[in-house]
């Protein structure tokens, strides 16, 4: 099952974050698919949110926001994909750093 998140950031716009649940008989894996940019200057065709543009990258910590409020939802989340809004390499700074914390014992500890 998936739970679609809005996360309203301080300037006021708002990025997609998906948790997304994968049961089987043995287990149940959670995931979250987090934002790295508002809007996406890729323009890809097959992507609506190449429809809306390129409005900014995000921080570090706004990656990371997203991750821990799907962490508040979902304490077993495991990963943490980059598949949401945005070219996660177009903001390859700021997703190295929002990996980083990823890993950090005293957040996610992934």
């Amino acid at each position: 099952s998936t739970t679609k998140l809005v996360v309203r950031l301080r300037d006021g716009r708002e990025v997609e974050t998906v948790v997304m649940r994968h049961g089987t008989l043995r287990s149940t894996r959670v995931s979250v698919c987090v934002s790295s940019q508002v809007g996406c200057a890729m323009a890809c065709s097959f992507c609506a949110t190449g429809t809306m543009g390129h409005s900014g990258d995000l921080t570090a910590g706004e990656i990371v926001e997203q991750a821990l409020f799907a962490k508040g939802l979902e304490p077993k989340l495991r990963n943490v994909v980059f598949m949401g809004m945005g070219e996660p390499l177009n903001n390859y700074r700021a997703v190295l750093d929002a990996c980083a914390a990823f890993f950090d014992d005293r957040l996610l500890a992934l």
